[in-house]
């Protein structure tokens, strides 16, 4: 009998995880959603940005430089 007790705790535990997994995956996918939305809407800031520019120049991220230069 607690052979079959362990078996069937192993299957219940089993069960509960898949049930987790998926509601993790639901949730990333929301998120990859947002990201999506998120980067179209930057996208556009972006060209308004370089569109009003008056010296037509392209926007940069400026990096820092590296220690000891």
């Amino acid at each position: 009998m607690s052979a079959i007790k362990d078996i069937l705790d192993g299957l219940k535990t089993a069960i509960e995880l898949n049930g987790k997994v998926v509601s993790v995956a639901k949730a990333v996918d929301g998120l990859a959603t947002d990201v999506r939305d998120l980067d179209r809407r930057l996208v556009r800031v972006e060209t308004i940005i370089e569109i009003t520019r008056p010296d037509g120049g392209t926007l940069r991220i400026a990096r820092q430089p590296p220690e000891g230069s």
